[in-house]
């Protein structure tokens, strides 16, 4: 299930969809999250598009850092930690937030509620005075769409200074911390994407009937892509073609999601990449699709 895309001087790229076959090049430290310029000139224009939205002052987001970044496996060790925390004393509904997700996902409040809920809620974990709106959702959906926009858009972005403005707004929210700008202009799109899936399974004939696996099962959001580096040289059965240092090999875990119904590929739970908020994101999905369940019941009581 992977394909190939190769053309001297211009790209050279491996997508994998299928979950062992990114387990098994996640796992292989040939491959690393990388900004180094290199290979051809589309490789190099993907990176450059990655440094233009996730580095601030000169440090990539926590996503983007390689396996062996100095002091990234404590971050993470510690951001897990007090996710965890948070997850056991179900720390979301002392925010205001929790509430605009319950009636957004019951169908009580408008869609597009649940982005800058989602954002504040999630900023607030960090910094108890964030502070979220449309305005700032919106530029963190301009801002990780950005990597992917098409070559024109992209510049558009950049000469009008959207681009520049987008990061100084989430900059600014988050008062530079590295963990508040990942939670709110990245991993926010994730939480979004299944708040919006449940909304619309909160709506269908039996969706009270179904168990709270079945719901996270049907309604988890993955990361669309994770993207890797090739640093050495490896040779490996996902490709026709020996892999070398410049390419670039990307990891389709939503679409690899899709086909397995893996959860744990969702949180890419046994790799040194791991999302260290999977059981405070799954304790929050569950806690608002109870609720959300409980308040539709009360309305056609």
């Amino acid at each position: 299930m992977a394909r190939r895309v190769d053309v001297p001087g211009l790209i050279s790229l491996l997508e994998v969809t299928d979950p062992q076959e990114i387990r098994l090049l996640d796992g292989d430290s040939r491959l690393d999250r990388s900004l180094a310029v290199s290979g051809g000139l589309i490789n190099r224009l993907r990176l450059a598009r990655l440094r233009g939205a996730f580095v601030f002052d000169g440090e990539p987001l926590p996503a983007l850092l390689g396996r062996e970044a100095q002091g990234r496996e404590v971050r993470h060790a510690e951001l897990g930690r007090r996710l965890d925390e948070g997850a056991e004393a179900s720390s979301w509904r002392q925010d205001s937030a929790f509430t605009a997700l319950v009636e957004g996902v019951a169908g009580q409040a408008d869609a597009e509620a649940l982005g800058p809920a989602a954002q504040g809620l999630l900023g607030r974990r960090f910094r108890d005075d964030y502070r979220a709106d449309e305005a700032t959702f919106a530029a963190a959906r301009r801002l990780n769409d950005y990597p992917r926009m098409n070559a024109l858009k992209a510049l558009l972005q950049r000469l009008s200074g959207r681009l520049r403005r987008d990061r100084q707004l989430l900059h600014e929210r988050a008062q530079g911390d590295p963990m508040t700008l990942h939670a709110t202009s990245v991993a926010v799109h994730n939480l979004v994407g299944a708040l919006e899936a449940m909304r619309a399974l909160a709506g269908t004939p039996g969706a009270s009937a179904l168990s709270q696996a079945a719901v996270l099962g049907r309604c988890l959001s993955a990361p669309e892509t994770l993207l890797r580096q090739v640093l050495a040289p490896l040779s490996t059965p996902c490709s026709p073609r020996r892999l070398v240092p410049g390419d670039l090999v990307l990891l389709r875990l939503a679409e690899g999601v899709r086909i397995s119904g893996d959860q744990e590929l969702a949180f890419m739970g046994d790799s040194w990449a791991r999302c260290p908020a999977r059981r405070f994101i799954l304790a929050l999905l569950a806690d608002v699709w109870g609720r959300a369940l409980a308040s539709r019941s009360g309305e056609g009581a």
